[in-house]
């Protein structure tokens, strides 16, 4: 049984769970509907600014696995497929969790403020990924394992996809930004596994956030389960 787990810990990848729960919920309201209706995204958890306000807060971490249309997931599937796995290896499951819920909260927080409408997606939480790659960069110092990628070649990317989503009518870039900035900040804290680092903040905070990351996560998934529970037996 111990080495059953002990392959399991080293050699199944978060990132390729979140995709198989993304597809699987895509495939849920696209049979109850469609992933592009309206009704059903709120139903499944979207974010929505006046269901937040009045109490429905777990909509901050469920709406980052919804999304909207086969292009959206197949687009944010991929992504994720390319860059998780990578930075789990490197940087390790927890800081990947943390990483991934605390830039997904922040882009919905984001969104929330400066964004109308409803919103889904996983695009926050990408960004957010990419953003601990570049912020680990620019805080490299000579306790820093390096890791295998030039961080400026994520740069043009990163630019890229914000002009191109201030341009495109439907696109939630507050959600993007959001998750980056978070990401950026999460990367002077977090650094790859194989780095030594003395400061006690390097050695605490992977540990504490990602907790905390699990928490948001259980709790909200709870309330989002049994939301949908009810909305539609009853």
């Amino acid at each position: 049984m111990k080495r059953y787990l002990l392959l399991i810990k080293t050699n199944v990848k978060i990132s390729y769970i979140i995709i198989v729960i993304n597809i699987i919920i895509w495939l849920a309201m696209e049979l109850l509907g469609g992933s592009t209706n309206t009704i059903i995204l709120l139903l499944f958890g979207a974010l929505y600014k006046e269901s937040v306000l009045m109490g429905q807060v777990w909509r901050l971490i469920s709406c980052a696995f919804l999304h909207i249309g086969f292009i959206h997931l197949l687009i944010n599937s991929y992504t994720l497929y390319q860059l998780g796995p990578f930075i789990e290896n490197f940087f390790g499951k927890t800081k990947f969790i943390a990483t991934y819920i605390l830039c997904a909260l922040s882009a919905s927080i984001l969104s929330l403020v400066f964004s109308t409408g409803v919103s889904a997606g996983a695009s926050g939480a990408l960004f957010g990924l990419t953003g601990l790659l570049l912020g680990n960069g620019w805080a490299k110092k000579r306790y820093t394992f390096d890791l295998p990628i030039d961080e400026m070649q994520l740069v043009p990317f990163v630019l890229y996809n914000l002009f191109f989503g201030f341009l495109v009518p439907g696109i939630d870039n507050w959600a993007h930004i959001g998750g980056l900035v978070c990401g950026i900040l999460l990367g002077y804290i977090f650094d790859p596994s194989l780095s030594f680092d003395p400061s006690p903040i390097k050695k605490f905070a992977p540990k504490i956030l990602g907790i905390f990351s699990i928490l948001i996560l259980a709790v909200s998934s709870i309330f989002w389960i049994f939301s949908i529970f009810v909305n539609l037996y009853y």
